[in-house]
């Protein structure tokens, strides 16, 4: 004789289940760039330029050059994002656990709140990178540095795209062997990239044997490129998707970190910021988070950005 068991489901403990948290990109731009606060409208980025005219010295003077101000504009937008959660929704499901007690107590608060406001941030994070680089330009979009680059330099690869490990290196040299004289001894220059390059990078690295450039073995998104130790090729989910662009589509950008300026009403205001309450008068838990953001190039002309031949 045994157990006759097959009117039972197999048993799954699911009190015991951890919420698993999925892994996301977060945003980066953020720490390479100069971050202007205090925005709240179009806001200017004031320049000051001079030339230098050299005489031959002699007991007179002829005064020669000029010096310029001038200015660009960020003109940020405000975004938000809003949830409206009904823990109710988690009764009926193992969630249950998790709920305080009573009926109206357990409505009043979200169980797993840290996994929750540490996701959500790390989303709105990964979507404003993405918007730093690729947002449409426009009434009541966001201008993102590939809507503004007109006056970025513009530079063919040396091969048909960059597509593969085996030129991604000589691809990306000839962009920093194009880059502005002026800025060639910066201790700021970054390639900013794709991640999908930046792995194709790593990967290329690899095969090379280009080991040295490694740096202590630590994952991440920063590695130096290859015979130009003053470059540092950095990966953006910004940019990722671009290898596959049509013709002429930039892949690439080479800039001095500090010659990207985000305007931002308060720093770190998406993380910092948020509001997070119980309704009781429709029983629900709402999340809101706002914030102010803009982008632009100080001097576009000092950049230049790769584009697939």
């Amino acid at each position: 004789m045994s157990f006759n068991v097959t009117g039972l489901t197999d048993y799954v403990d699911e009190q015991a289940m951890k919420l698993i948290v999925e892994s996301v990109a977060g945003g980066q731009l953020s720490k390479y760039a100069q971050i202007q606060p205090d925005v709240k409208g179009p806001t200017t980025i004031n320049i000051l330029d001079t030339d230098v005219e050299l005489q031959d010295d002699g007991c007179s003077r002829s005064a020669d050059g000029t010096t310029t101000l001038s200015q660009r504009t960020i003109t940020p937008n405000a975004l938000a994002v809003h949830e409206d959660l009904c823990m109710s929704d988690l009764a009926a499901k193992y969630t249950q656990t998790m709920l305080k007690q009573g009926v109206t107590n357990e409505k009043e608060e979200i169980p797993f709140a840290e996994l929750y406001f540490g996701l959500k941030i790390a989303k709105i994070q990964k979507q404003i990178e993405i918007l730093d680089w690729t947002g449409t330009a426009g009434a009541g979009s966001y201008a993102g540095l590939m809507a503004q680059h007109t006056a970025v330099v513009d530079v063919a690869s040396p091969t048909a795209g960059i597509q593969t490990a085996s030129i991604i290196i000589e691809s990306l040299s000839f962009l920093a062997q194009s880059m502005d004289e002026d800025i060639a001894d910066a201790d700021d220059i970054k390639i900013f990239l794709g991640m999908d390059l930046f792995l194709m990078y790593q990967r290329a690295i690899a095969d090379g044997n280009y080991f040295h450039y490694v740096v202590d073995g630590q994952p991440g998104n920063e590695l130096p490129l290859v015979g130009f130790p003053q470059v540092t090729v950095v990966g953006t989910v910004g940019l990722s998707g671009l290898n596959s662009a049509v013709v002429g589509d930039p892949v690439a950008y080479l800039t001095r970190a500090s010659n990207i300026v985000i305007g931002v009403d308060l720093p770190d205001e998406e993380a910092n910021d948020y509001r997070a309450w119980y309704d009781p008068n429709d029983r629900i838990f709402k999340t809101t988070f706002a914030f102010r953001r803009g982008i632009n190039w100080a001097f576009p002309a000092e950049a230049c950005k790769l584009k697939i031949s």
